[in-house]
C-alpha cells in the first residue's frame, strides 16, 4: 500500500508542484486584498483555462510531442493574456508620444478621429471604454488652445444602421459645453484612411488653418500619422488615452486575464496596420 502510494506521488510530482505554485501566487501577494484578486482572476474563464493547460503540460503519461504543444500553447496564451507583455508592446507605440501630451501652442483646429463613445441602451451617447478621447479635447477647448474641433468617422460593425461617432462625439462635446459652432462633423469615413481622405478634402476649404493637430490614443497615432502623411496632410500629434506603464512587480499581473488580452491584441493591431 505504501509503495503504489509512493509511487503514484513520484509518478504525479509534476502535477502536486504545478498546484503549489498556484496555491503560492496568492501568498506572496503581500496584501490580503491582492491575493483575493489573484484567486478571483484564477476563477475566471481565462484564469481556469490556464490552469488546465498548465496542468496538461505536466501530466506524467503525455506523449512527448503532444507535450510540447501543449507547453507551446501554455506559453502563448500566457503572453497572449500577459498585462506585462501589452504594457511593454503599447509602450513602444505610445512613448515617442510622452512629451506632446500638453501642447505649447494654439491649434486653428483639432481632428479628433473616430471612437470613444458608446451608446445607452436607450441609444443616448455615452462615454465609452476609449473615452479619453473625447475628453481630451474638451479640456484643450476650454483651456483656450484649440480654435475648431472635428469630429470623424462611423461605425460599421454594429448590428442595424450604421453608428455615426462623429454626431455622437459632438453631442457629448455640446453637453460639455462646446458651442455647436465650433464644431465641425465628418460623418461619412469608416476607418482611418477614409478619415483622413475626408480631412484633407476639409482643409482645402480651410487655407487659413495654420497649425492643425490631430488627436487620438497614443498607441494609434503612430499609424494616424502614417496615413496623415500619406493623405499630404502636415498634422501636429495630440495623444490621448495612454495606456502602457503603471503596472506594479505583483503576482496579480502574472495570471492572464481581460486587461492583457485587450492590450496585447492592441497593440499588435496597430503593428499589423503599420506594415499593412
Amino acid at each position: 500500500m505504501k509503495l503504489a502510494l509512493t509511487r503514484t506521488l513520484i509518478r504525479y510530482w509534476p502535477v502536486a508542484f504545478g498546484l503549489f505554485l498556484l496555491a503560492l501566487l496568492p501568498l506572496i501577494a503581500g496584501s490580503g486584498l491582492i491575493a483575493m484578486k489573484i484567486v478571483a482572476h484564477l476563477l475566471m474563464p481565462a484564469g481556469i483555462i490556464w490552469i488546465v493547460l498548465g496542468l496538461w503540460m505536466l501530466w506524467p503519461s503525455l506523449p512527448k510531442r503532444r507535450r510540447a504543444l501543449v507547453i507551446g500553447l501554455w506559453l502563448l496564451y500566457t503572453l497572449a493574456g500577459s498585462p506585462y507583455l501589452g504594457s511593454a508592446l503599447l509602450y513602444q507605440l505610445e512613448e515617442p508620444f510622452y512629451g506632446e501630451e500638453q501642447p505649447t501652442s494654439r491649434f486653428d483646429a483639432l481632428i479628433l478621429l473616430g471612437g470613444g463613445t458608446n451608446l445607452s441602451p436607450g441609444g443616448r451617447p455615452a462615454v465609452g471604454l476609449h473615452g479619453d478621447r473625447i475628453l481630451r479635447p474638451v479640456t484643450l477647448y476650454h483651456e483656450g488652445m484649440i480654435g475648431t474641433l472635428v469630429t470623424t468617422g462611423r461605425s460599421i460593425t454594429e448590428s442595424g444602421t450604421d453608428r455615426i461617432l462623429s454626431h455622437e462625439t459632438s453631442r457629448l462635446w455640446q453637453g460639455m459645453g462646446i458651442p455647436e459652432a465650433a464644431i465641425i462633423e465628418l460623418p461619412k469615413p469608416r476607418n482611418t484612411r477614409e478619415e483622413l481622405r475626408d480631412v484633407a478634402e476639409l482643409l482645402k476649404q480651410h487655407p487659413d488653418w495654420k497649425r492643425i493637430g490631430l488627436c487620438t490614443s497614443a498607441s494609434h497615432l503612430p499609424r494616424a500619422l502614417k496615413e496623415a502623411r500619406s493623405a499630404g496632410l502636415d498634422l501636429l500629434p495630440v495623444p490621448c488615452d495612454f495606456r502602457s506603464g503603471g503596472l506594479a512587480l505583483s503576482p496579480l499581473w502574472l495570471v492572464p486575464q481581460g486587461r492583457g488580452f485587450r492590450d496585447v491584441q492592441t497593440a499588435l493591431w496597430e503593428f499589423m496596420g503599420r506594415l499593412m
